[in-house]
């Protein structure tokens, strides 16, 4: 059996192929984050509607606003989560950017 060894350029082309379908998939799910970070964001502002809507409660506990307040937390805290995975997402696509177009 004989080695030959393979041509200059032919390995990087394979490696490039790779970055370029890396840079695909990331680049997807960086749209599909942007949708997800939107849903959250119109989510957090229906229960900050909700909650606003509400009477505020006087010395006693309102347990509607309490659990109106609770919820929109959630939701707010939901919103973020979703823009630190796009913040990441987004930071992961420009590495691989950078290696597939060499100088940006």
């Amino acid at each position: 059996m004989m080695h030959v060894a393979p041509s200059a350029g032919f390995s990087e082309a394979g490696s490039r192929e790779t970055d370029i379908g890396r840079y695909l998939s990331l680049f997807g799910r960086v749209e599909a984050l942007k949708s997800q970070v939107d849903s959250a964001r119109r989510i957090a502002n229906e229960s900050l509607g909700r909650l606003n809507a509400l009477p505020q409660p006087e010395i006693g506990e309102n347990t509607l606003f309490v659990d109106a307040l609770d919820m929109h937390r959630r939701d707010k805290e939901a919103l973020f989560e979703a823009m630190r995975q796009l913040d990441a997402a987004r930071e992961a696509l420009r590495l691989v950017a950078a290696a597939v177009v060499p100088g940006r």
